[in-house]
């Protein structure tokens, strides 16, 4: 008897159904049958009346890991991809390959990581997809417009670049990042002991040099009194302020931070300022959104949005 479970992520587009015991499907252009396991699958619900056809059982599965790749059973789905719907992952590592030619842009980032994230389902200790994941996480959390989700970002990038340290423990590449991911977070102790190790299997001059000022650097704050982490979260905040009109209050947050020595230090960005220029100039403080958006414009001359906010003052 079938089974039809409708409470799931995505009721709207998607139903769980209970294959029957023993139930197969037949895929490929030579008809191959395929045992189903006796795991609740994703159907479209469009696609679902009683028993799925079996084109609708790959569908299914596409279509919901793409949207869940971090769901219950995700590597169960995606080894089902393999064997019976290989066409679907061919399509999704073109997907990921295009993605890269494009534009940098958070929404086709994620895109992408969501497409690594299920080829690694069935390749869990392949290195490379792994350093893909922990960068590209780690580049997304540095990303001035998805400061709000920063934490998140962080957070997956450093599981990714420790299941590579798990791999190979003298990965320079993860042990550089990581240590970042540390200094972020406030553990300064953690990102002490990884560039130690960082310059233990380093050869190149010039980059030991430049991992030697890091390592002083950390050696030398110790133990800051909060975490970059929340500095970030709080440049993410007033953004949402910014767009929820609450001008007076974002522009408090970012002047705060703009008085914290040990955050300008790190991250003094024009987007930073130009946010900053730009609440300034929300509240009627148009010498102090001058002042702002005039240093947006000596880091970066070719910056639009502050360009355009001064010739508005």
């Amino acid at each position: 008897m079938t089974d039809i479970n409708t409470n799931n992520l995505d009721p709207q587009r998607f139903t769980f159904w209970q294959p029957p015991v023993g139930h197969v499907v037949h895929v490929g252009a030579d008809q191959k049958p395929l045992s189903l396991p006796q795991i609740p699958l994703p159907i479209k619900s469009v696609d679902l009346d009683s028993n799925p056809t079996d084109n609708a059982v790959g569908e299914g599965l596409y279509d919901y890991l793409r949207q869940f790749p971090d769901c219950l059973h995700n590597t169960a789905y995606a080894e089902l991809l393999r064997d019976g719907y290989s066409h679907f992952l061919a399509d999704l590592a073109v997907h990921a390959v295009m993605l890269d030619k494009k534009e940098v842009d958070p929404a086709y980032v994620f895109r992408k990581l969501t497409y690594l994230k299920i080829l690694r389902l069935l390749e869990p200790e392949n290195v490379g997809l792994l350093w893909q994941l922990a960068q590209g996480f780690y580049s997304l959390a540095m990303t001035f417009t998805e400061l709000p989700q920063v934490r998140n970002h962080l957070l997956n990038a450093m599981r990714y670049g420790q299941d590579i340290l798990k791999l190979q423990p003298t990965d320079q590449a993860a042990l550089n990042l990581l240590a970042e991911v540390d200094i972020l977070f406030g553990d300064y102790p953690a990102a002490i002991s990884k560039l130690r190790r960082l310059l233990e299997v380093l050869a190149d001059q010039s980059i030991i040099d430049r991992v030697e000022v890091r390592l002083e650097s950390c050696i030398e704050i110790g133990f800051p009194d909060h975490p970059l982490v929340d500095d970030l979260e709080s440049v993410g905040e007033a953004m949402q302020l910014y767009a929820a009109k609450e001008y007076r209050l974002a522009t408090e947050l970012l002047e705060r931070l703009e008085e914290d020595s040990y955050f300008i230090a790190e991250f003094k960005s024009a987007d930073f300022l130009c946010l900053l220029g730009m609440c300034r100039n929300k509240i009627g403080d148009r010498a102090g959104a001058f002042d702002a958006l005039s240093q947006v414009l000596e880091i970066a001359p070719d910056h639009e949005q502050a360009r355009a906010t001064l010739e508005s003052i």
